[in-house]
């Protein structure tokens, strides 16, 4: 995808949004700056300065995963969307994430404490954001549900049903992480 094609893509994705207007939308436009990561790349580290970022992926691959002493846990996995801080831009909150560019991934980059300034003066900004921010809640209570059914099968099942694009790309190693399913199961389940 061009340059252009994917600001077209991000333009549309604001435009998408309940509480844009085209005012606003060209504003966010303007502040959203072209970015480009390299596979094996880290874009966050758990109290790096990138918690000060909203990102829009217009094409690629990025993961979220946090490391217990219990072993790693992936959050998310995208090809497309929005990645939202996770790092309490705003309440100061931090959580051990580790946000993985997995493949080569182009998109864009809000930084925050320079769209908090101008949103001051702009209301209906803050309501773009605020619905960005709800959307990325409801997306993650998608994934809980989809972690919380217990049967692998099933679980695995719905993972292809809710997410065909991203099952074509992940591998099964990843695949498996994404759903907790051991990856020697997840052979047996896909054979």
């Amino acid at each position: 995808m061009n340059k252009i094609q994917t600001m077209v893509e991000l333009r549309q994705r604001l435009q998408s949004l309940k509480t844009a207007n085209e005012k606003t939308v060209m504003l966010l436009e303007n502040l959203f700056s072209p970015i480009s990561f390299k596979r094996s790349w880290v874009i966050s580290y758990p109290t790096g300065i990138s918690t000060a970022y909203l990102y829009y992926i217009t094409g690629g691959l990025v993961r979220s995963v946090v490391s217990k002493s219990s072993g790693d846990y992936c959050l998310w996995i995208i090809d497309k969307g929005f990645i939202v801080p996770g790092n309490g831009f705003l309440s100061g909150t931090k959580k051990e994430e580790l946000i993985q560019v997995l493949n080569d991934t182009e998109g864009y980059a809000l930084n925050l404490l320079r769209a908090d300034t101008i949103a001051r003066n702009n209301i209906n900004m803050y309501r773009m954001l605020l619905e960005i921010y709800e959307e990325a809640v409801v997306e993650g209570a998608g994934r809980e549900i989809m972690l919380r059914i217990k049967n692998a099968t099933d679980r695995y099942n719905y993972f292809l049903m809710e997410y065909p694009n991203l099952a074509r790309k992940l591998t099964i190693e990843q695949q498996a992480q994404y759903l907790q399913i051991d990856r020697r199961y997840l052979y047996k389940i896909i054979k």
